[in-house]
């Protein structure tokens, strides 16, 4: 919205308001933009909030960590933001089954563990406002060619299990 209205000052400044608009013109477009800058600040407010962290050392596992991280990221539907601040966390751990040097980095044992931060206030002689939600886990074999179609298995599985969710606390 600041820009915005930097953007409008120039205009006065520069005079451009007296050759190119006139005043109820220059009312009109203020109120679109700032229409428009609100709608597209609603529209990120709507996304929710994912973490995704990681555990492991190997490259395949990274790189799979890294993809998940991109696939969120351009979700319509997912932000990508730190474990403190989510509404939702993807705990990542992987494994290279390898002991060989020879046959590193060609795949990795990946688990997935999807848990929901439990919004409920902290009471202290009731355990279910102690701990995040289990929602779903996944365990998967990931070959190095492999980790953006898993990234993108793991943010359906991730979907699907918010979808079922949301079903099960409207009663359906």
């Amino acid at each position: 919205m600041s820009a915005v209205l930097a953007t409008i000052r120039m205009m006065d400044l520069h005079g451009v308001r007296h050759y190119s608009m006139r005043p109820p013109m220059q009312k009109l477009l203020c109120a679109l933009a700032l229409l428009l800058a609100s709608t597209v600040a609603l529209a990120q407010d709507a996304k929710i909030r994912v973490s995704v962290t990681h555990s492991g050392e190997d490259a395949v596992g990274k790189r799979l960590a890294f993809s998940l991280r991109e696939a969120v990221r351009s979700s319509s539907g997912y932000q990508l933001v730190g474990p403190e601040e989510s509404g939702l966390e993807v705990k990542l751990i992987t494994l290279d089954p390898e002991t060989s040097p020879r046959s590193s980095s060609v795949w990795t044992v990946a688990s997935a563990t999807i848990v929901m931060t439990n919004f409920l206030p902290y009471e202290k002689r009731n355990p279910q406002t102690w701990y995040p939600i289990y929602m779903t886990s996944v365990v998967m074999t990931v070959g190095a060619n492999r980790t953006d179609e898993q990234a993108k298995s793991i943010l359906a599985t991730l979907d699907d299990s918010l979808e079922k969710f949301r079903a099960a606390a409207r009663g359906k």
